[in-house]
C-alpha cells in the first residue's frame, strides 16, 4: 500500500466514510482495502432514531481490527436527526437519548471521536447556550464530542470562526471541533486565493488547536455560497490548488482527514490518488 506508506511518512490520516453493512467489525477492512490509514463510520442508521445494540463479540473484533490493521484515530459520526438547540422538547429528548448512545456505543468500540451536526433555532443565542449546556452535561468516558462547523445556510450553528470559538469557549467538557472544508469554504472562507489568511483567522481565535478532525469535501459552489453540497476532491470550487494547500499544511498532521465526496466507495481510489499527487507536489 504506496498510497498509505508516503502518507504516514508526512504524519497524514487519510481516510473516508466506510460502511457498517452486515457487520460494523467488517468497517476497518474496509477500510483497508481503499488504502486508507484511518475511517469514519455510523454507528446506527444516520436517519432513523432506533437502534440494534452491538454485541460484544462486535465490539472486540471491531477493537481487534482496529488493531492488526493499524487504523488510527477512526472517527464515528452521529445521526443527523440531532437538535441539541431545538426548542422543541420531545427532540431534545429523543437527541439526548441517542447520543447516550452513541457515545456509549463508541467507548465499546475504542472510538474516540464522535461529531455531532449540534443544531439550529432561529435564535441562535438560544442555539449556542442550549447546545453547550446539553453537550457539557454528558459523562463521554473516552470519547471527545466533535461539533461540526455548518456551511452558513439557514440557522444551523456554528457557521463562522467566531461561532465555533465561542463553542469552544463555552465547553466544560471532552469537545473539539471536526472542520469541514466544504462548510468552511461555503461559509466565506477562500482556501484557494486567500488560505493563509483563512488558516491564520483559525489559530488567532483559537480554533485551529481545538480541531481534532476534518472532512475533506470539495464544494459544488462558488466561495461564500452558504450550500453544502460536497464534490469529488479537485472537481469542484476549492480545486487542486486549494487541496494542495489542506495536504501540504503541517498544521493538519496527525488529524483523521475523512472524505466524504460523492459515489463513496466508487471514487474514494481516485479522490485518495489525487490527494496523493497533490501531497507530493512541492
Amino acid at each position: 500500500m504506496k498510497l498509505r506508506c508516503d502518507f504516514e511518512s508526512r504524519n497524514k490520516l487519510v481516510g473516508g466514510h466506510v460502511s457498517i453493512a452486515e457487520s460494523i467489525d467488517l468497517a476497518p477492512e474496509r477500510a483497508n482495502s481503499f488504502g486508507f490509514n484511518t475511517f469514519q463510520i455510523f454507528v446506527k442508521s444516520n436517519l432513523q432514531w432506533k437502534y440494534k445494540t452491538i454485541t460484544d463479540t462486535e465490539c472486540r473484533n471491531f477493537r481487534d481490527n482496529l488493531k492488526e490493521l493499524k487504523m488510527i484515530k477512526p472517527v464515528a459520526h452521529a445521526t443527523y436527526l440531532l437538535n441539541l438547540g431545538s426548542d422543541n422538547m420531545e427532540l431534545i429528548n429523543k437527541s439526548v437519548d441517542d447520543l447516550k448512545y452513541e457515545i456509549e456505543t463508541c467507548n465499546r468500540l475504542g472510538i474516540e471521536y464522535l461529531v455531532i451536526h449540534p443544531g439550529s433555532n432561529n435564535d441562535r443565542k438560544h442555539a449556542f447556550e442550549s447546545i453547550m449546556n446539553i453537550v457539557n452535561s454528558f459523562e463521554t468516558g473516552s470519547v471527545r464530542l466533535l461539533i461540526e462547523n455548518s456551511s452558513g445556510k439557514g440557522n444551523t450553528v456554528p457557521a463562522t470562526i467566531e461561532e465555533m470559538q465561542l463553542m469552544m469557549d463555552l465547553s466544560k467538557n471532552r469537545t473539539g471541533i471536526c472542520l469541514d472544508t466544504c462548510h468552511f469554504f461555503a461559509e466565506g472562507y477562500d482556501l484557494v486565493n486567500n488560505y493563509s489568511e483563512s488558516i491564520e483567522k483559525l489559530k488567532s481565535a483559537g480554533v485551529m488547536k481545538n480541531i481534532y478532525a476534518m472532512h475533506l469535501n470539495d464544494s459544488m459552489f462558488a466561495v461564500g455560497s452558504k450550500k453544502d453540497r460536497h464534490e469529488n476532491i479537485g472537481k469542484g470550487f476549492i480545486g487542486d490548488e486549494g487541496f494542495k494547500n489542506i495536504i501540504n499544511d503541517s498544521s493538519f498532521n496527525d488529524i483523521p482527514m475523512i472524505m466524504e465526496t460523492p459515489g463513496g466507495d466508487e471514487n474514494y481510489s481516485i479522490n485518495l490518488e489525487k490527494l496523493h499527487d497533490l501531497m507530493v507536489i512541492q
